[in-house]
């Protein structure tokens, strides 16, 4: 068994590891300002130290909650001078809604001051769960504020108040609208660096807020035409619009509360653990958030002839495979069960016996352990890139060597949600797809506008059946559309392996198709 916490180091890949990374843009100046861990950069023996990256990720969402809670309360004392002079319900709904959001910052701001606190013995996970927690403050303050709202609205339809001062109002409406946009904008953004859920709820409420403060000009409008019922109107729109962020907000907190995780990120997590080398399936997995971090525990089988030194190796790779493919991961605790308690062969087993005639003689020499198609090496261009047609000579061979190309779990597309976390990462990872697709197999690679999915355009429908038939069964899912064929993609895809799993596989079903079936 082992348990580590995140540490800083290279990804497989070659990419460096976002523990490191220099926060830019308003937050890491505020950040270098203040001389907070993990944003001042200083040159020398310090360079070396390596800040963890839950300190940086604490320290960035403490920044960006002092900086939405200034820009929140700005632009409600203007919202609320300005109703004071007009008297407009719609606006006092805006004002109220800005107001709140204001409120809901302080306990979310707590709750990441809370989780600096070091475990104890009596909170062995820490404070982290405090986020969680700050969450049951928020909707009872969204909760508050829709039902004031609706009293107050509902009072204006029996006993109207002029508006004045219309233009004022229309003001302090666009005045809402840039408050909340840029908040929200922050707080989303920010959130999904650092893993925060509770966050980019509160930077949704946001955006929502600065919508609801442009449907106040409808009000302005309709009293300057005069149709003053369109005041009390909107009032009780944005009400109802504050219902449904709360009834949002509370599933939210439900779900955290409950340990639920997105099924996505379990997926991804057997996917990485079962592809480590020496590890035979993953039998069990938990996964949970502990404010913005991931907790797992996961159980792998190995062969029950690995030695204890053998066995330490494969839980050290399983933990770092698994903190560089997911910048939220937290504490891994491995645990390790033998094969025959699985009913699963071991590796000599599965290699052995008559498998080792079939193969051609340069194999029987040297059969690589249950490696995938994609164990071969890749080989780079003058100017650095994969050069994707020159890694494979013989496919035939490749193919009966090699076995699938896709090793663990079943290789599928990410969620929308994935994708817009790290947008810049997901378009590296479609256009290096679409340049190796393009090369091995000379046929148009078409990008979907499903987020998740490349598509390769086959020369015909039954060309397109055939290969799916043949890819289904490859440990990749695939989906066709007529003649195209789309294949899962995803930001966490590295070169050496999903990307060249997925150009593997169709290369080589391609090139059987070519060179075999075409012609009959």
């Amino acid at each position: 068994m082992a348990e580590t916490r995140p540490t800083s180091r290279s990804t497989s890949n070659g990419v460096p590891n976002r523990a490191h990374e220099h926060v830019g843009g308003v937050i890491g100046w505020i950040g270098n300002v203040m001389h907070l861990p993990g944003f001042a950069h200083e040159h020398g023996e310090t360079e070396s130290v390596v800040v963890d990256r839950a300190v940086l990720d604490n320290n960035i969402g403490i920044i960006t909650l002092w900086v939405s809670l200034g820009l929140l309360w700005l632009t409600t004392v203007f919202q609320g001078v300005i109703y004071y002079f007009s008297g407009s319900v719609a606006l006092l709904g805006d004002t109220a809604h800005n107001f709140v959001d204001a409120l809901n910052s302080l306990p979310l701001l707590f709750a990441f001051y809370l989780a600096r606190r070091p475990a104890t013995r009596r909170y062995t996970y820490g404070f982290g769960r405090a986020e969680d927690v700050a969450g049951i403050f928020i909707i009872l303050s969204i909760i508050y504020s829709a039902g004031h709202i609706l009293l107050e609205s509902i009072n204006r339809f029996f006993n109207p108040f002029p508006l004045e001062n219309l233009p004022l109002v229309a003001v302090a409406a666009l005045v809402g609208f840039v408050g909340n946009e840029a908040v929200a904008t922050l707080q989303i953004r920010v959130g999904k660096r650092i893993g925060s859920d509770a966050m980019v709820a509160d930077g949704q409420h946001a955006r929502i807020d600065g919508i609801t403060s442009l449907a106040v000009l409808i009000a302005v409008g309709g009293v300057a035409l005069g149709i003053d019922i369109l005041d009390p109107i909107i009032g009780v729109l944005i009400a109802v619009a504050i219902i449904g962020i709360a009834w949002h907000a509370i599933r939210k907190v439900w779900f955290r509360l409950m340990d639920a995780v997105d099924p996505a990120i379990v997926s991804q997590i057997e996917h990485f653990s079962s592809e480590v080398e020496g590890v035979l399936a993953v039998a069990k997995l938990r996964v949970r958030w502990v404010g913005h971090r991931l907790f797992a525990e996961v159980t792998v089988v190995v062969d029950e002839n690995r030695s204890l030194a053998e066995i330490d190796m494969i839980t050290q790779q399983v933990v770092h495979v698994l903190h560089d493919a997911l910048p939220a991961m937290g504490e891994v605790t491995v645990h390790v069960e033998p094969n025959y308690k699985h009913g699963i062969e071991s590796e000599a087993a599965a290699v052995g016996g008559t498998t080792l005639n079939l193969l051609p003689q340069r194999y029987q020499i040297s059969t690589p352990s249950a490696a995938p198609m994609g164990a071969a090496a890749l080989k780079y261009d003058t100017d650095g890139n994969a050069a994707w047609n020159e890694i494979w000579t013989d496919f035939c061979d490749l193919a009966l060597a090699g076995g699938p190309p896709h090793r663990g779990s079943l290789l599928e597309p990410v969620s929308a949600e994935v994708v817009a976390s790290d947008p810049e990462g997901y378009a590296r990872v479609i256009a290096e797809m679409e340049r190796g697709l393009k090369m091995v197999t000379g046929l148009p690679v078409r990008r979907d506008d499903m987020p998740g999915w490349i598509g390769v355009e086959c020369d015909s429908e039954a060309m397109a059946l055939w290969l799916l038939r043949a890819i289904v069964v490859e440990n990749i899912s695939v989906r066709r559309e007529g003649q195209v064929l789309y294949f899962p993609a995803g930001p966490h895809f590295r070169l050496e392996k999903e990307i060249k799993n997925v150009v593997t596989v169709v290369a080589k079903t391609n090139h059987y198709w070519q060179e075999h079936l075409r012609a009959s």
